[in-house]
């Protein structure tokens, strides 16, 4: 049996001794640092020293990530900013974008904790663009959350709202529920700061609630739950309550370690036992919140980190002056390249411009051409149509002149039957209606003219509209007479009627130019 027990105890340690050696040796002090950081600084600061000294270039990004984590955990931002700065510039350098959104982060939450939202802001606001791009709703979450934080810090709680209740939104279909809790109690502090203290408890309790139903075990997350209802109820002075969620906040923190999560803890367990006339519990309190404070060393931490700010600034800036100048030239490369494409599509377009002017024009002298070739046509047509009733009419004139000569020499000749027959020869020729050829015809040219005429002046007579017919082919008044056989008086009077039904009696309007219209 004891054999059994030796060997399982040589196995374990062959195991161990493999796993250590596999281990990279820097990640061994960083191990270290994380098991005693909340116990000896001084000792933390001995095994990064160590950790650094051995570190390889390739791992060097990832050290400064790990090392950053334990500087922020025990309050030590000074360090933790110059850190992050070197992190910085090594991922910048290998365009590791996700890594850069991490050190962003990190930027962010460090000036948050510096009272520095507005700087904050920038590297909050840096990160969520690529968490957005990525579209990791967690970070996203994280990002939006940390917003509202920075915006209610700097008292712009209409800004903050929006970047708290967008974070909601993601909430719809996406379970997270220790983050949610985060964003419920935060929406909690923010309304109380609104003094809308029934949506403010509403909040701060339904953070809770979540925590509670998913059995939430994140210190995180309950400390910040309890923490703002402990605040909440120490401002709405409800003793009994306020001191219950103080002492709970103190289950999810490391009690006598020297951070701000402990000062804070401690500010609201003296005010609740103030609140509940607790004085001597009160004085405890003070003291080792006083203790906490003067080992912070938060002044001289405050100008050391001032320094590293300004040193971080410098550097940003020179980065940023060399990206404004490469941007700046390639700014004048592209406008020079736009500027030859507009030159090249300016000439394109004249050229397109000109080829379809001239198409255009070319069209527009044929489309004339043809309208001209058309017009003179009618005009021909007109003109023959005049001369054929004209004609027509001098011979129908012609035959009723011979016929009435021939029937008066029927009465005197003995051979009245070849008479006869002579005058039916001629009543045969004469055209029985000259008009409807002439209708006919004037249709062929103006086919719409009588329908027109008709839609708007209904009460005209077929003779006014013969009449029309002949003004608007320009007949003079002899000429009208001569078709329609009766005399140029009985036509001047027949015009004259016509303008009268046309509504031209008091206006200078031409009857001929006013027939063109139909």
């Amino acid at each position: 049996m004891k054999k059994k027990v030796f060997f399982v105890f040589l196995f374990l340690n062959l195991i161990n001794f493999c796993a250590a050696q596999d281990k990279r040796p820097y990640a061994v002090y960083i191990d270290s640092a994380n098991t005693i950081k909340y116990k000896n600084g001084e000792k933390v600061n001995s095994y990064i020293q160590k950790a650094k000294n051995v570190v390889p270039e390739k791992d060097l990004g990832d050290f400064y990530l790990k090392t950053i984590q334990i500087y922020i955990d025990i309050n030590h931002f000074d360090e933790a900013l110059e850190y992050c700065t070197k992190a910085h510039e090594v991922f910048t350098e290998k365009k590791d974008l996700e890594k850069l959104a991490k050190v962003n982060s990190f930027f962010a939450f460090i000036y948050a904790q510096l009272n520095d939202p507005q700087r904050a802001i920038k590297y909050y606001k840096i990160a969520l663009g690529f968490y957005e791009k990525k579209n990791d709703k967690a970070g996203m979450i994280k990002g939006l959350n940390n917003l509202g934080n920075a915006y209610f810090a700097l008292s712009k709680y209409d800004s903050s709202q929006y970047y708290f209740q967008k974070s909601q939104v993601i909430f719809k279909d996406y379970e997270a529920p220790a983050l949610k809790a985060f964003v419920m109690s935060n929406l909690g502090k923010l309304f109380f700061s609104k003094k809308e203290y029934s949506q403010s408890e509403k909040y701060l309790l339904e953070a809770k609630n979540i925590l509670e139903q998913n059995k939430i075990n994140d210190p995180e997350a309950n400390y910040n739950a309890n923490y703002n209802l402990a605040k909440f109820y120490i401002n709405r002075n409800d003793p009994l309550k306020a001191l219950s969620y103080a002492e709970k906040t103190g289950d999810f923190i490391q009690k006598n370690t020297v951070d701000f999560s402990n000062i804070r803890y401690l500010d609201n367990l003296y005010n609740a036992y103030l609140l509940n006339d607790d004085y001597k519990n009160a004085a405890i309190t003070f003291k080792k919140y006083d203790s906490i404070r003067d080992m912070m060393n938060i002044e001289e931490k405050a100008v050391n980190v001032e320094r590293i700010k300004a040193q971080h600034e410098y550097e940003l800036k020179q980065k940023l002056d060399t990206l404004k100048q490469e941007k700046r030239n390639l700014v004048y490369i592209v406008i020079l390249v736009v500027f030859l494409l507009i030159v090249v599509i300016c000439i394109l377009y004249t050229i397109n411009y000109r080829n379809k002017t001239e198409a255009l024009n070319l069209e527009k002298k044929l489309i004339e051409a043809r309208e001209k070739e058309l017009e003179f046509d009618n005009h021909m047509k007109e003109k023959l149509l005049v001369y054929q009733s004209m004609e027509q009419q001098k011979v129908d004139s012609i035959f009723k002149s011979i016929l009435e000569k021939v029937n008066a020499l029927k009465t005197k000749y003995q051979h009245a039957e070849e008479i006869s027959e002579i005058i039916n020869e001629i009543k045969i020729s004469v055209k029985p209606n000259t008009w409807e050829d002439f209708e006919y015809h004037f249709l062929q040219i103006h086919e719409s003219f009588y329908k027109n005429l008709e839609q708007k002046h209904p009460n005209l007579t077929n003779y006014d509209k013969r009449l029309a017919a002949m003004l608007k082919l320009r007949l003079s008044t002899k000429e009208i007479s001569n078709l329609l056989n009766v005399t140029p008086k009985t036509i001047e009077n027949s015009r004259t009627r016509l303008r009268k039904k046309l509504d031209l009696t008091n206006t200078k309007e031409d009857l001929s130019k006013y027939l063109d219209d139909f």
